[in-house]
This record gives structure tokens, sequence and C-alpha cells, in this order.
């Protein structure tokens, strides 16, 4: 809603199609990790570890080459959390409540035993690689932290969404960063990064440490948090279908809620469908260089939009004399730092001198500035992005920034989603829209029980 009040439909539509197909794929590379520290949790019991078959290893069975692994595990895992999302959410609550303190009690129990099996050597040197891979890998595993914006699609099902909406994000993403930091730190001080596995590193650590029994533990914390993962990231991308839905961008099919559970089990069967498919047919390692490229688009097009909305429509005497609008000239310092952002990250991936980076750098400030001094911003009540227009600027240049790093799959896909999505508009979305209904289509969506609020 955010993209179609700032610019238009198709643009909309088109972050809308990155954003869910990103979470598609982040759901299945979870449900694949998953199955992996279900497996490891499991092999503690002769009876599984002799008897496991070949079709639900973590590994999988790789065919065409290994471009597909197959693994019946991951489907039925995501078949499981659909079922449970279909049973509403009182039930969800619950569950995701106890997963939720067992996750992270055994994360702090990880921190806090593996810092005295921390080897200081295994730091050095410190970026391996080089601070380079540090950005492009920073790509891959920015979906690690899109976990936020799920809570936004809960804003319909939230009794205070004003007041909890930010502070449920801002918790969450200061919660995620240290806990991510602190495990990082201590499983790279453990053991060498080169024997990190994909699919359970955590647990893999601690057993070459000899620590097999807490590895037990940590596999039980990672299938708490893992699967509370999954059935945020499954609830999530099932209400942006609903949304779509009542537009009429999409088939009123995925608007339809139970109506007595008043859940969208269209949406969210659909959501497992596709995860489940492709947690099937691809591994943790493909998966992963696809990813991270709604997630950058989409939080640049909202940063965006932070902008473009709180714009006072003020034309002064330089645009009047240029032809353009104050929308406009807005439209064109944003699409100045973004492509700055953009240039910057292109000249790091190529070696470019540090010069030609600052001088973009320098380009990108002075959009900026033209922005901040020749518009005025308006201040809405309640809780409001602060430092506009430089705090989604600094958002935008960075975003681009992380898009010029990812992968070349990553842009086949990013293209290939784009077209289809253009032709899903075209054929369909364009002739169906109809976003003035979408209220009167929502009010049974809105009315839940006081019982099953969050």
């Amino acid at each position: 809603m955010y993209s179609y009040a700032a610019f238009n439909e198709l643009t909309a539509f088109l972050i809308f199609a990155q954003f869910i197909f990103d979470s598609h794929i982040s759901s299945a590379t979870i449900a694949r990790s998953l199955a992996s520290y279900l497996v490891m949790l499991l092999n503690i019991f002769p009876f599984f570890k002799e008897n496991w078959p070949g079709w639900m290893d973590p590994g999988g069975v790789e065919l065409f080459g290994g471009i597909l692994s197959v693994n019946l595990l991951a489907p039925i895992l995501v078949l499981v959390m659909t079922l449970i999302l279909c049973q509403g959410l009182r039930e969800l609550t619950v569950l995701n409540s106890f997963m939720t303190v067992t996750k992270v009690l055994i994360v702090l129990l990880v921190i806090s035993f593996g810092a005295f099996k921390v080897d200081i050597s295994n730091w050095s040197p410190f970026a391996p690689n080089g601070y380079k891979a540090i950005i492009t890998g920073s790509t891959v595993v920015a979906y690690a932290y899109n976990g936020y914006d799920a809570i936004t699609s809960s804003a319909e099902e939230s009794k205070r969404p004003q007041r909890d909406l930010p502070l449920g994000m801002l918790v969450c993403v200061l919660s995620c960063v240290v806990l991510y930091i602190g495990v990082c730190l201590v499983i790279t001080g453990m053991v060498s990064y080169k024997s990190l596995g994909v699919d359970a590193p955590l647990a893999e650590a601690f057993a070459a440490k000899g620590l097999k029994f807490f590895s037990v533990v940590i596999s039980t914390g990672a299938v708490a948090g893992l699967t509370t993962s999954l059935l945020g990231q499954i609830y999530a991308t099932s209400r942006v279908y609903v949304g779509l839905g009542r537009d009429g961008l999409l088939p009123s099919f995925f608007a339809k809620v139970h109506p007595t559970r008043h859940i969208p089990n269209h949406s969210q069967v659909w959501v497992g469908t596709i995860a489940g498919i492709m947690s099937g047919f691809f591994d943790v390692h493909r998966l992963s260089h696809i990813l991270s490229v709604g997630g950058l688009a989409s939080s640049s097009i909202v940063s965006a939009c932070v902008v473009t909305l709180r714009l006072k429509h003020k034309d002064t005497r330089l645009a009047y004399m240029m032809g353009i609008t104050t929308y406009q000239k807005g439209v064109i310092c944003l699409l100045g730092v973004a492509s700055c952002g953009f240039l910057a990250g292109l000249s790091c991936q190529s070696n470019v001198s540090s010069i030609s980076i600052l001088a973009v750098v320098v380009m990108a400030v002075l959009f900026a500035i033209v922005l901040h001094y020749n518009e005025e911003f308006t201040e809405p009540s309640g809780f409001s992005c602060p430092g506009v227009p430089f705090v989604p600027l600094v958002c935008i240049f960075f975003n681009l920034f992380l898009f010029a790093q990812l992968h070349w799959e990553a842009w086949v896909r990013f293209v290939v989603v784009n077209i289809v999505s253009i032709g899903i508009y075209a054929v369909y979305g364009q002739h169906h829209a109809n976003v003035a209904a979408s209220d009167l289509q929502s009010i049974p969506y809105h009315k839940l029980p006081s019982g099953e609020s969050q």
C-alpha cells in the first residue's frame, strides 16, 4: 500500500512480486534447515540412525548433476506448519510463545557455554577473504533480519497497531542483531570457518569440540527457532496475498477467510504448497544465492515512500522555472541517491579506486542536501520515522549498494520475476484492480474474536 499510495499500481505489484518470491524462498530455506536439525536430533536414537531413508537425509538425493536435491522431510514439515496455522491464531500464539522462549534460552546457553571453548586463533585473520567478501556475504544473509517485516502484516490483528508494531519491530531487530553477532563470534571462534557445515553449523561446531551432548540441546533450540521462523514466514506471506486478493490484483480466491476462524486458509495453503515444493527440490546453498533481492528492493521502495508521502506540495521558484513539481523533484533526488548507491556497489565489486567511490558518495550527499533544503516535510502524529529525509536516503543508498553485490543467479531471478509479474499485471491485475473496494471486502477479516487478537 505504501508503494501504491506514493507511486503507482504497477510499482506496488512489482515490489509485491519480488517480496513474495523472497518470502517463498526464505520459507523453503528455513524448512530445509529445520529438516537437517531435526534429523540430527533424531539421530541420537539408534533406531532412526540405522534406518534413516536416503530421501529424508539432510543432504538429499541429488539429481541432474546436483541441480536438484530431493528431500521429502522438508515439505512434510511445511505441511505440518501450514495445518497448524489453519487452526487459528490462538493455537499459533501458544505454540509460538513456547518455541520463542525455548530458542532464546538455548541461544543464550550457546553463547555462554561456547564462549569458554573459543580459540582466538580462529579469528586470525579476522576477514580471511577480505572485507569485499564480507559485503558480498551480507547480501546473502540479509534475509536473516527480514523477520521484523512479518510483524507489519499482522497490523489488522493487533489491538493497538500504532504502538505495538513500531515497538515490536524495534525490539525484534535489536534483539536479532545482538544474538546474531554473539552466535557468529562464538561459532567462528570455536572451530575454523572452513569446518562449518552448511545445514547445521552450530551443532557441528559443538560436536567438533567433543560436546556432542550439547549438540542435542542446540538441535532442540534450532528446531524450536526454525519452527517459529517458518510459522512466521508462512503467516506473513499469506497476509500479503490477502491484501492483493482484496484489491483485485490477484484472484479473490486469495482474499477468502474462514467464516468462523477468520483465517485466510486459501492463501496459507497456497504459500505452504509453493514453499513445500521448493524445499523438496533445492538445498540451502542454491536457495540462498537467489535470496535477498526482494527484501532489498522492497526496503528501498518503502524508504522512498516515507519521503514522498511526507512531502509538502510547495513549489519553489527553481521548480517553477524548471517546469517540475515538488513531487517530481523529490523523485529525481531519490533516483539520484539510489543510482549513486548502485554505482558505489558496482565500483566496489569491480575494484575501482577509492576516489571514484568517494566521488559517487559525495554525489549522493548532494542529492540529499538538495532534497532537504528545497522541500518541506510533514510531521505526522504518533510514531513516525525520524530524521526524514536523511534516514530513508541512507537506507536507500546502502540497500542499492548491497543490491549491486548480489550473485548473478539473483540478477537472473530479479529479471525473470519482473517479466512474469508484468505479464500477470497486464493480463489480469490491471483489469480487475479495485482498491476502493478492499475495505468493504476486509470487514470479516478485521473483526477477529477478541480472544484471537495478538
